[in-house]
């Protein structure tokens, strides 16, 4: 008796027949057995796919009776190759294609079906042809598709998806859902950035991730000044950062201190002097009203009083209220401009450079021993082996010890050689433009060697490099004032 229940099924004849009989519930037990057998026995069922289409399209055959018959002549197609027939079919097959389900039928069609909506949906982004629409049912199955990644734990599947498929109100699901939600962002700005070409798109990801910063309970700013310097809204930036410089909280104000040093970091000078410029000046702080012999704009604060202080007029005649609260607010104001500039960061660039410096002089005094006087090539490799070698150190021992032989230099050598300096001496704000000043163009007219000047000029802007600020408008008026065939010869 057990041998004889274990028959095993060797053809799907006599269910493809039960398909043209004329009672429904025949054709639906046909489709649902023919569902379990389609893996073995597809080829024999592909002769009967019009009759199984037909059954699909049948509008009087019970809905869910049409989704089996979608659904099956969907596998069909997928097992002969036809995916995007598969995928058509897929889709009338509505919930009965279980995106949950482990196979490689499963798989294949909703890469597909992914990669088809994204194309959709660029194209409808991108222009308003009707033709770009998208199919409501192809929506429902990645919407399902994303809903089972983020009930997985799959958030950052779900997040790639998302962004593929430009749909960030699920972006904003994956990413409030998820159980790290900081980690969620931080993978979701780099991806944005890795994988997202288009400017425009990649602009309202961020918009969006900023939104979901400012909606923790505890605010990440330094990743949402992050966000905002690349939407090059210096605005919001400011007023971030004036919000944590008027905070009594010490803390707030380090936090302040520490975005600025990041943003400075990224080396965006003219977005961090928009923001340098759009803080907020101190409120009704009398600087020019302090007693005579005194430096200070007003009496030393403690961060933590409370109490206004009264400051005495010049004149004795008149009395002030200082609040403190903006006493400190203008000295931290002070500090963080110094930030944004560069200045801070290049003062202590400086200084580390300089402390550390171990570069060997001796090196460079046998290696110009060892060079031929006359030899061009060996001559300016030593001059840049120098410029490395003391690379914003400020230390240029070595040229001022050797002017002589610096002096046998000629047309780009004592091009380099000038400009060598300018290696030597980036970030030296301050006396910069005093240390080029022997050989700067003279008086408005090119009066000494071009190369010379024309060295003189790039040194200049090698010292101020990004950080042109204080030096761009000279040169340009040097520029205008020199021997323009001869700079333009030079390719300057």
């Amino acid at each position: 008796m057990a041998a004889a229940a274990a028959t095993t099924v060797s053809s799907a004849g006599g269910l493809l027949a039960m398909l043209n009989e004329s009672h429904p519930q025949l054709k639906y037990h046909a489709l649902s057995n023919l569902i379990s057998f389609v893996d073995q026995f597809w080829p024999e069922i592909s002769t009967s796919v019009p009759i199984i289409e037909s059954l699909y399209e049948d509008e009087e055959f019970g809905q869910h009776q049409r989704q089996l018959a979608a659904l099956l002549v969907s596998k069909v197609f997928y097992y002969l190759g036809e995916f995007n027939d598969s995928l058509s079919y897929a889709l009338g097959a509505g919930s009965l294609f279980d995106v949950s389900e482990d196979s490689d039928y499963v798989h294949t069609l909703l890469s597909k079906a992914i990669d088809e909506y994204v194309s959709l949906r660029s194209k409808a982004a991108e222009s308003s042809d009707e033709a770009a629409k998208v199919d409501p049912r192809l929506e429902a199955i990645v919407e399902r598709m994303l809903e089972k990644c983020i009930m997985d734990g799959k958030y950052q599947q779900a997040m790639g998806i998302a962004i593929e498929c430009r749909r960030l109100d699920k972006l904003e699901e994956a990413i409030t859902r998820s159980e790290n939600v900081h980690g969620t962002l931080a993978y979701c700005i780099n991806a944005s950035h890795s994988f997202v070409y288009r400017r425009e798109y990649r602009q309202d990801v961020l918009r969006l991730l900023v939104k979901v910063y400012e909606k923790l309970p505890s605010p990440d700013y330094l990743s949402i000044c992050q966000c905002l310097m690349f939407l090059y809204e210096p605005e919001g930036v400011a007023n971030i950062l004036e919000k944590l410089l008027r905070s009594e909280n010490k803390e707030d104000a380090l936090l302040a201190f520490q975005i600025a040093f990041d943003l400075v970091e990224n080396e965006h000078q003219a977005f961090l002097l928009n923001v340098r410029d759009r803080l907020s000046p101190p409120k009704s702080l009398p600087s020019e009203s302090v007693q005579p012999g005194s430096s200070d704009p007003a009496p030393a604060q403690n961060e933590n009083s409370t109490a206004p202080e009264d400051v005495q007029m010049t004149d004795g005649s008149a009395v002030l209220e200082v609040d403190p609260k903006e006493v400190t607010y203008a000295e931290r104001l002070t500090k963080i401009k110094g930030i944004l500039s560069g200045e801070t960061s290049i003062q202590l660039t400086l200084q580390f450079l300089f402390s550390y410096n171990k570069s060997d002089l001796l090196i460079l005094k046998t290696i110009k021993q060892s060079v031929e006087m006359r030899n061009s090539v060996c001559h300016s490799a030593t001059i840049y082996a120098n410029a490395i070698m003391h690379a914003g150190t400020t230390v240029d021992t070595f040229l001022r010890d050797n002017l002589d032989w610096l002096s046998r230099a000629t047309n780009w050598a004592k091009f380099s050689a000038t400009a060598g300096l300018g290696v030597i001496h980036r970030g030296h704000l301050q006396q910069g433009r005093s240390l080029m000043a022997p050989y700067l163009p003279q008086g408005g007219a090119g009066g000494g060697s071009p190369y010379s000047e024309g060295g003189a000029l790039y040194a200049l802007g090698l010292v101020h490099a990004n950080h042109g600020e204080g030096i761009k408008q000279f040169l340009r008026d040097s520029l205008r004032g020199t021997n323009v065939e001869v700079y333009d010869s030079l390719g300057l």
